[in-house]
């Protein structure tokens, strides 16, 4: 909610701001539950997903509800729970319309991160 203060107006966080935090921590927890060879499936399926088969993909440009659709499709052989939790966190995105690449890769370097806290030790590189 915003809030007028001696300074003016100030925004506070947007309407669905928890529900996508609530989301991406979903998202972080099925990964991590994951074995190390799963996760390597998982990271290169977004990787595809974000960047796809074009080197010259802008974090800019944005990703549409069937690309997001075939992206669940390929993870679900690999975890049911981690595409089902992927299906709400980009049909979230793409409610407020926040559908950017960026957003995929700032994903996956989440996902990279709460790898190496579950493990410390791995060599984990998605």
């Amino acid at each position: 909610m915003a809030k007028i203060g001696s300074d003016g107006l100030v925004q506070g966080p947007q309407p669905n701001e928890f529900e996508i935090r609530k989301l991406t921590t979903k998202l972080g927890n099925s990964f991590v539950r994951l074995t190390a060879a799963e996760r390597r499936k998982v990271m290169r399926t977004l990787k595809q997903f974000t960047f796809g088969k074009a080197s010259s993909a802008s974090e800019r440009d944005l990703w549409s509800e069937d690309e997001a659709k075939a992206c669940y499709l390929l993870l679900k052989p690999i975890s049911p729970k981690m595409a089902n939790d992927f299906r709400r966190w980009t049909s979230e995105h793409l409610k407020i319309g926040r559908n950017y690449k960026l957003v995929l890769d700032s994903l996956m370097g989440t996902l990279d991160v709460r790898a190496w806290i579950e493990d410390p030790e791995s060599d984990f590189e998605g």
